[in-house]
């Protein structure tokens, strides 16, 4: 699944993705750091919220639109992004990362794309989401 944050793109394996909502309603958690947006009720499940660009320390222009809703390792979290912009496999020359939070980088239809680790974003979280 390729998703837009901020001004950059990245894709992550879907089989991760349970959901895609709209952002809708996330409770603030007070002093919770910045990378985390709040709780969010779906379908009577309370699942952590984080910003996906704070995490990844990437410039963005207003509010997410979108959650996605993850699992790894049977914990569920949702990651807001900008937009979700395809959904299907991932063509290209991948080149390796050294970003924490990147597998590998290709570049598709002219623009730079970075493959999430989701391991590495469920690692970089983990204290946040236990809360």
């Amino acid at each position: 699944m390729r998703v837009r944050v901020g001004g950059e793109q990245y894709a992550l394996p879907v089989e991760h993705v349970r959901e895609v909502v709209d952002l809708g309603e996330v409770t603030p958690v007070p002093g919770a750091p910045d990378s985390v947006l709040g709780l969010r009720n779906l379908s009577g499940e309370i699942v952590p919220a984080f910003d996906l660009a704070r995490i990844l320390e990437i410039e963005r222009d207003g509010r997410p639109r979108r959650l996605l809703v993850t699992e790894c390792n049977g914990q569920r979290v949702a990651f807001a992004v900008d937009d979700v912009i395809n959904v299907g496999p991932l063509a290209g020359t991948m080149q390796e990362s050294e970003s924490r939070h990147l597998l590998a980088s290709t570049v598709l239809d002219g623009v730079l794309v970075g493959v999430l680790d989701v391991d590495a974003l469920f690692d970089s979280i983990a204290p946040e989401a236990e809360r």
